[in-house]
């Protein structure tokens, strides 16, 4: 493995492998993954399943092995109902000629097992919210549907101990957020390391004349709540665009009616635009950090956020945006009113975002490896 920065020193005999949970969406942690790839862009990524036309398209340029039998899974659904068998598979994998391994994860990749003498590095997202927080989830978006509810109930003081005991061996943990970094703490007992994940700030460009319209933009499940956002708009009569595909599309279609534009997956150029151009971006969700209100902010538009986890690490409240304080449409509402009242000042929201730059996630992350190798 070649050296990639000029102040980082890596034994030329270390092998490394990037482990991550799946990639079958476009969403927040398969983008750090890709920008940990990026940082050893010959060590191969191992995975459960990848659908390449699903995810970043990037991907495509690196060596990618899956699980046996990913290859009969087309769609996100049919990941998620086999996740059992992506859980037992990952058992079997064999990654001892590597002496490093890098994983992200949500909830899988961080089980992986590994021999005494490799290190393991893991990018922990969140503890696994199914087991930690299932109410947030409509029965629709749970592993295996309706399915899963009395089984993860029945079953869940054992998956609790088992997801406790295999973080605890985890060698060194990383994570993107003082909010998840807490509840790491609080639930494994054991601290880790918070590393912004990171943003191409340079890419995003501010628009002299943004538009008329607010913006929604991420994955369409149950615990983002993209319905607050429609109410809100629908109530407020505010034209409305929303960016991103899940498998709660159809449901959410269907409350907003013919006045709400829904553009499905699109590519970071068009996102670019929709942020550039928007009255600003609605966030309602509870987030672990949140990636898409950093690229808002990198277009210098201001985001209208709930009052909750990494939004309280990426917004300065009155400056950058606006924060909410009841996860509900009325509060919502509230806040779109008083932000029209305001003034926000595109420089500073872009000058916000650069704390969280690729560049100060590479030199962090880079350091940390560092400390740990040598």
């Amino acid at each position: 493995m070649q050296n990639i920065d000029h102040n980082f020193i890596l034994p030329k005999h270390i092998r490394i492998a990037i482990l991550h949970d799946a990639l079958v969406v476009p969403a927040g942690s398969e983008r750090v993954a890709l920008k940990i790839s990026d940082l050893f862009p010959e060590a191969p990524i191992f995975t459960s399943v990848y659908l390449p036309e699903n995810t970043f398209p990037e991907f495509k340029l690196r060596i990618i092995h899956t699980l046996p039998f990913s290859k009969l899974v087309k769609k996100e659904r049919q990941f998620k109902n086999l996740y059992p068998l992506w859980l037992a598979e990952l058992a079997f994998l064999d990654l001892s000629k590597f002496d490093l391994v890098i994983s992200s994860s949500n909830y899988l990749a961080k089980f992986i097992r590994l021999p005494a003498q490799t290190t393991h590095i893991c990018y922990l997202h969140n503890p696994i919210r199914f087991l930690w927080n299932s109410q947030v989830y409509s029965k629709e978006s749970l592993p295996l549907g309706t399915i899963s509810q009395p089984v993860i109930k029945a079953l869940l003081p054992h998956l609790q101990r088992y997801d406790i005991r295999k973080t605890q061996e985890i060698g060194h943990l990383v994570t993107n957020s003082k909010n998840i970094s807490s509840q790491i703490e609080r639930i494994y007992h054991r601290q880790a390391e918070v590393i912004y994940p990171p943003v191409d700030v340079n890419s995003y460009s501010i628009s002299s004349t943004p538009g008329d319209y607010y913006l929604y933009a991420g994955r369409l499940i149950s615990h983002k709540r993209a319905d607050i956002v429609i109410n809100a708009c629908k109530k407020l009569n505010r034209k409305l665009i929303i960016a991103g595909d899940g498998l709660e599309r159809e449901k959410l279609q269907a409350l907003a009616g013919p006045d709400v534009v829904f553009t499905g997956r699109v590519t970071d150029q068009e996102m670019r635009h929709l942020y550039a151009n928007c009255r600003a971006l609605l966030f309602p969700s509870d987030e672990d950090f949140g990636l898409i209100p950093v690229e808002a902010q990198a277009c210098g538009r201001p985001v209208i956020a709930y009052r909750s986890g990494g939004a309280l690490e990426t917004i300065i409240d009155g400056e950058t945006g606006l924060l909410f304080d009841k996860q509900n449409e009325s509060s919502l509402i509230e806040a779109i009113q008083q932000f029209e009242k305001m003034n926000f000042n595109p420089e500073r929201s872009r000058e916000n975002a650069m704390i969280f730059d690729t560049s100060v996630f590479r030199k962090r992350f880079l350091n940390y490896i560092q400390n740990i190798v040598s």
